[in-house]
């Protein structure tokens, strides 16, 4: 998995870690009724996780721990890293219908589109 690094500093002779940040793989899929989001965010607890929505952009983070204890280590690429990804919504998502369910490394969130924007049949008479 291809990983975007947007900062790391880690000196293995001292205790001076900064946390990674990656930007998770997405795919976005449209739907009659709705957006569909998900989110590549192996490793991280559901408890972690966090999703909001603020002036009408969507912030996904992650916090990821170590799997390793740091004494003895000389080198390691397994630092505690943050998933951070974010979102502009179009104006046709409804900001207070959004769901989400986070399993098997994949967060999928679910953007429901405003009433006035679903398709509609029309009778004819």
């Amino acid at each position: 998995m291809t990983k975007e690094i947007q900062k790391t500093n880690y000196d293995a002779s001292s205790e001076s870690t900064t946390q990674l940040t990656l930007v998770p793989k997405v795919d976005i899929q449209e739907l009659a009724d709705s957006f569909v989001v998900r989110l590549d965010i192996p490793g991280a607890e559901k408890e972690s996780i966090v999703a909001r929505v603020i002036d009408a952009t969507l912030t996904v983070t992650a916090n990821v721990q170590a799997l390793l204890k740091r004494d003895a280590i000389l080198m390691s690429d397994d630092l505690p890293a943050e998933y951070r990804r974010e979102f502009s919504l179009a104006d046709n998502i409804d900001p207070h219908s959004i769901d989400a369910v986070y399993e098997l490394g994949v967060l999928r969130i679910t953007l429901k589109k405003k009433q006035q924007y679903l398709p509609k049949e029309i009778k004819i008479q």
